[in-house]
């Protein structure tokens, strides 16, 4: 999958590729690619999505899981990273580094998993 994503058109910071593919019911996992060096960088968790009592909250129409573009170094990524701390993370390319995170926004405990 990384192989084959790498090969794919600059989605990211303007040379990445994001290879991403799933890893069971609405799981998601990804890397990025350096188009240029074909230096992979790891993200740092599995993005699993909020529960459903939460997802209904959400305006099902303009909800994103993930956000990036390949004129912008941000990355958006919402969910449950590892399957806990459900929450808003945003993470900027940091060039030969990978990711650094910038922020982070819990939901409400009441949607948290139970650990």
């Amino acid at each position: 999958m990384i192989r084959r994503g790498a090969k794919s058109r600059v989605e990211f910071a303007g040379h990445y590729t994001v290879p991403r593919w799933g890893c069971g019911s609405s799981c998601s996992q990804l890397v990025i690619v350096d188009s240029i060096t074909g230096k992979v960088y790891d993200v740092p968790f599995s993005i699993v999505e909020f529960p459903m009592s939460y997802l209904e909250t959400l305006d099902s129409e303009n909800y994103k899981r993930m956000e990036f573009h390949a004129d912008s170094r941000l990355m958006k990524m919402d969910g449950c990273p590892n399957e806990t701390n459900c929450g808003y993370y945003d993470y900027v390319m940091i060039e030969g580094k990978g990711l650094e995170l910038v922020r982070k926004g819990l939901v409400r405990k009441k949607y948290q998993p139970e650990q």
